[in-house]
This record gives structure tokens, C-alpha cells and sequence, in this order.
């Protein structure tokens, strides 16, 4: 692929995704208020929508790669190798999430810094994990399919999307969950 292939195909997306990563930090901001009621909420935060990322993009890239030696194609991007990959992601994702709940508690202690509690963290964490993790496994899948269909490489454009769309959607999903959380407690 020459060059201008991929800037035309990455440069407007990038462009976009800065604009994205914008709005997700104004949702974030908007957050502040329920972050006062759930002590020590912002320190899982950062986890849950790294490990969202890490392991969305990981599985783009597994699709993308698939795509390309020819395991999967438009007309048949949801078969078993789709399906395991989808299902590994979902999985890795709560059991990351688990841990990240756990180590959010754990760190919010030796910190001396107030605490939701390990048993609150983990449900904040796989429930959000978990939600956003099957959003972002068919957003995964609609980008596949996209990148096809209009003839671009997912290579150059799944990770970019999926970094911006997977914080969006992972804040919003911990915007849920808390919100449920402060009604609940």
C-alpha cells in the first residue's frame, strides 16, 4: 500500500478520533458529580477503559488479520472464528475487569484514599467491562464490515476507531453503572 493510500484512508479518521477522544473527556467531565458520590471510583477508571481499548483493538486486529489471509469476508464475517475471538475478548474482558476492580480497592488502600470496597469495585467493573465489551465487540465487527465494503484496509482504520468509540462507549458504561450504583446504595 503506498503511502497516500494511507493517509487518505487514516488522516480524516485521526482527525475524527481527536474530536471523539474531545467529546469522550467532556463525558467524563459531566461524570464529576456521581464521582463525589462513589469514593474512590476514579481510580478504576483508567483501567477499565485501558483494558476496554487494549483488548478491543487486539481483537480488531485479529479480525483484521483474518480478513486478510482470507478466514473471514463480508459475506462471511460471522463464522466460528469470529464467534471464539468475540467470546475470548468478553471473557478476557471480565476476567481483567475483576482484577481491575480488585487493585482498584487495593490501591485506594494503600493510598489511604476513600474506598467503594473490593466486592463494589469488582461489580462497578465487570458489570461496566462486560457492557461495553459486547458493544464493542459488534462495533468491532460493523468496522470490519465497513472497512470491506468501501475497500480500506481495517489495519489502518480499526485501531484509531475503536481506541476513540471504546472510550466513549467504556465511559458511558461506567456512567451507567455508577448511576445505577447511587441509586441502588
Amino acid at each position: 500500500m503506498e503511502i497516500k493510500d494511507i493517509l487518505r484512508q487514516s488522516l480524516p479518521l485521526l482527525i475524527l478520533c481527536g474530536i471523539g477522544e474531545i467529546f469522550a473527556g467532556r463525558v467524563f467531565g459531566g461524570m464529576a458529580e456521581f464521582l463525589e458520590h462513589l469514593p474512590g471510583l476514579i481510580v478504576l477508571i483508567p483501567a477499565i477503559m485501558g483494558l476496554k481499548g487494549n483488548i478491543d483493538i487486539t481483537l480488531g486486529s485479529r479480525l483484521g488479520s483474518a480478513a486478510h489471509i482470507g478466514v473471514i469476508s463480508a459475506g462471511n464475517i460471522w463464522n466460528e472464528e469470529t464467534k471464539q475471538n468475540v467470546l475470548a475478548s468478553i471473557a478476557l474482558g471480565a476476567i481483567m475487569a475483576v482484577i481491575a476492580g480488585i487493585f482498584a480497592h487495593l490501591t485506594c488502600l494503600a493510598f489511604n484514599l476513600p474506598s467503594l470496597g473490593i466486592i463494589n469495585f469488582v461489580c462497578v467493573a465487570l458489570i461496566a467491562g462486560l457492557l461495553a465489551g459486547i458493544i464493542l465487540a459488534f462495533v468491532t465487527i460493523g468496522i470490519i464490515i465497513l472497512a470491506f465494503k468501501r475497500g480500506y484496509d481495517p489495519d489502518n482504520i480499526t485501531a484509531p476507531l475503536l481506541a476513540t468509540v471504546g472510550d466513549i462507549i467504556t465511559l458511558g458504561c461506567i456512567f451507567l453503572t455508577a448511576y445505577i450504583f447511587i441509586l441502588v446504595i
